[in-house]
């Protein structure tokens, strides 16, 4: 594989999107490619969640030569974390649903999202295609795929029609985006493997942003009011690193602000702000991907007091670029992220002649050195490339003319041969197909051992071939700043990736550590080793176990735990957690009488005799959980506070659930039948509650044990 420059553009952030920022990443890559003769890398976000893409894959010509760009080595991806491809990069975020910055498509959109996943799970655009002009999907059909959860059906109307032509022109798009992706993701040499995690710790994302903010940029419109507002976000304070929370808290005081009186400075500062963001963001990407060039030092980065000039200049320089159109993208509320083909295609460049000037200079070009420089923007080595391009082309040419003279001297060495008698339009006729087949079958020939052209090909592209030496010789040079070498980074390939269940554990342990205390009896695996983590997902493969978080819902989360045995496996234990918190069990008493529900319960499929109780509710407090069961359940009317008695601790074998357990003493109640099952409300006394445990009519575990509490803490202190 040639190694070339790998150039990270941050023309290529997803937010700028208008149909002019779109035309201006496009120039960048093809300037990257021809001009300077480097390879562009991609993140997953430029090329997934990018207008760009999205809009113009429904080209099959900007399709064909991009791909080819791919192919040639000319355009790469940088993987990230444990991702190997775009599809999976894709996959992850519908899975996650993490929003997208561009991408019109929206996660409450559920069929539309579930066809999507579908489709690059099994590699099989067909289902798609069934709902593009032509197929067989009706337009009830193609409605309902865009239909948003929550939403009702939409009844036919005037407009109806418009809207599904849009919406078969989305579908279109995303036809041609999807299977774009699924080609780029099978090629085997497309992708570079990320950076070790220790280089790229002292560049996240808050010392980027904090090392920008101590710039000092007296040129630079409303700095002061751009850096005082970025100090003041919460996720500042905090020492946050995820660019999306800067961004939502940013947009929040602004609205925030919009409601009183706000100065035009400030009112200008916030896009400002918003572009420091993402220009730290693009830092962030820049640096995290291997060997790219650039035009400064990222060690200055590594100390917060320091001077950097060469990162302070190259900051300016991009943030007056993104200044022009941070107005545009500042925007007061949520993006819906409507669907807008782009407008300019007659304006791309042309990324056919890039993919055949880059491809005849990419088999001359090797790069030996072990150190990356930025030397796309220096003389020498631009002066290099256009050296290489142009021997390139001049080789083609040399070919071509040696190629036009051999059929010259073969119809001049076939017309002596040719007897006399024989007619000139017969000797010119014969002379001039023989000469067209020797060649051609000589020129292929020494085309399997050279750079020689056969003769074919040498008269289907001989106008390209010219139009490329005049646009080769049209092209100017840039204006080069200085040359920062730095030393190649190490790269880290991808030996294995997590499964979603064993993704979301990581989050929930990391999130939840008290519900994984250490013990010698039964050591829960350590899932952020990874060493331990490869072990754990071959042991899962080998004998098909699952571990992680299996489910959860606002009730419960269900967890496959990796124990670690004796004998170096793992063993997978289950067990249910509360999501939203523990439940509550309510002993409920009216004029000396228990109140019992007679209810049907799902989980048994039978009716059952217990007391009021309920999953807690996220944010609520005990207290606030009986009062709300006793409304939902009896609309009672509580003569006093709720008295905890202690807890239940239900089914230690299976749930970590600590239930707390309530008297209440009620005025009125007024029974909601059928509200969860509830088929009738019985008021017993003590001994009759306890001939019904006797006999197997009461066998609820939560009642039982709630009323042995109200024994040992009233009838015992009673006594």
């Amino acid at each position: 594989m040639t190694k070339q420059n790998h150039i990270y553009l941050f023309e290529l952030n997803p937010l700028r999107e208008s149909d002019e920022e779109i035309l201006i990443g496009l120039s960048a890559i093809h300037d990257e490619i021809v001009r300077n003769g480097n390879a562009v890398v991609l993140t997953y976000e430029q090329l997934i969640d990018s207008r760009v893409f999205f809009s113009l894959m429904a080209d099959r010509a900007f399709y064909q030569d991009v791909l080819q760009l791919f192919r040639q080595g000319c355009i790469r991806i940088s993987q990230s974390g444990d991702i190997r491809t775009a599809v999976q990069y894709l996959l992850r975020r519908l899975d996650d649903r993490r929003p997208f910055l561009v991408l019109p498509l929206r996660f409450t959109q559920g069929h539309l999202i579930a066809l999507t996943r579908r489709s690059l799970l099994y590699s099989d655009l067909s289902e798609l295609r069934e709902y593009l002009e032509g197929g067989c999907r009706s337009d009830k059909e193609v409605e309902e795929l865009f239909l948003e959860a929550g939403s009702p059906c939409a009844c036919p109307s005037e407009e109806t029609g418009d809207k599904i032509i849009a919406h078969r022109r989305l579908l279109h798009h995303l036809y041609g985006f999807l299977s774009f992706i699924l080609q780029v993701s099978m090629l085997p040499d497309v992708f570079i493997a990320p950076r070790r995690t220790r280089e790229t710790a002292p560049f996240r994302f808050h010392r980027v942003l904090r090392c920008s903010l101590q710039l000092s940029l007296p040129d630079v419109p409303h700095w002061e009011e751009t850096r005082s507002l970025l100090q003041a976000l919460p996720a500042f304070r905090e020492g946050k690193n995820d660019e999306s929370l800067y961004l939502r808290e940013l947009h929040e005081a602004f609205r925030a602000a919009s409601s009183g009186k706000l100065t035009d400075e400030l009112r200008q500062a916030y896009p400002s702000a918003e572009a420091v963001i993402e220009l730290c963001h693009n830092y962030v990407s820049e640096i995290s991907t291997c060997n790219t060039a650039k035009r400064y030092d990222a060690n200055e980065l590594r100390e917060l007091d320091s001077s950097r000039p060469t990162f302070a200049a190259d900051f300016r320089r991009r943030l007056q670029e993104l200044s022009v159109y941070a107005g545009q993208h500042f925007k007061q509320s949520e993006p819906r992220h409507p669907f807008i083909p782009f407008d300019g295609k007659g304006r791309i460049p042309d990324f056919a002649r890039a993919a055949r000037i880059a491809g005849g200079a990419l088999r001359r070009y090797s790069d030996r050195t072990g150190k990356v420089s930025c030397c796309e923007y220096t003389a020498a080595a631009r002066g290099c490339m256009q050296r290489l391009v142009r021997l390139s082309i001049l080789e083609k040419l040399f070919f071509t003319i040696l190629c036009l003279l051999m059929v010259c001297g073969a119809d001049f060495i076939f017309q002596s041969l040719l007897p006399q008698s024989a007619g000139s339009a017969f000797r010119n006729a014969a002379g001039t197909l023989f000469s067209l087949l020797a060649v051609e079958w000589l020129s292929r020939i020494l085309s399997r051992h050279s750079g020689f052209m056969p003769l074919s090909e040498v008269l289907g592209k001989i106008h390209t071939l010219l139009a490329d030496a005049l646009y080769i010789l049209r092209i100017t040079k840039r204006t080069p700043p200085a040359i920062i070498p730095e030393m190649r980074s190490q790269e880290v390939p991808i030996r294995f990736t997590k499964p979603k269940a064993l993704r979301d554990y990581q989050a929930y342990r990391n999130s939840y550590t008290s519900q994984f205390s250490p013990s010698d009896e039964m050591p829960i695996a350590d899932t952020n080793d990874k060493d331990t983590l490869r072990e754990l997902i071959s042991f899962s493969e080998l004998h098909q176990k699952e571990f992680g978080m299996i489910y959860r819902s606002r009730y419960n989360t269900l967890l496959v735990d990796p124990l670690r045995k004796s004998d170096g496996t793992f063993l997978p234990f289950e067990r249910v957690l509360p999501t939203a918190g523990d439940g509550i069990v309510i002993v409920a008493r009216k004029a000396g009488k228990f109140l019992l529900l007679k209810q049907y319960c799902h989980a048994l499929r039978n009716e059952q005799y217990s007391f009021p109780r309920g999953y807690a509710e996220p944010d609520a407090t005990p207290a606030e959980n009986v009062q709300r069961e006793l409304f939902e359940e009896l609309h009672a009317v509580v003569r006093h506070t709720p008295k905890s008695l202690g807890f239940l601790e239900p089914d230690s074998g299976l749930t970590s659930r600590r239930t707390e357990v309530f008297l209440t003493e009620l005025e009125a109640y007024q029974p909601s039948i059928h509200h969860e099952g509830i088929l009738e409300v019985r008021e017993t006394c003590l001994e009759e509650m306890e001939d019904m445990i006797r006999d197997g009519v009461l066998a609820d575990g939560y009642t039982i044990g709630a009323l042995e509490l109200w024994k040992l803490k009233t009838v015992h202190k009673e006594r």
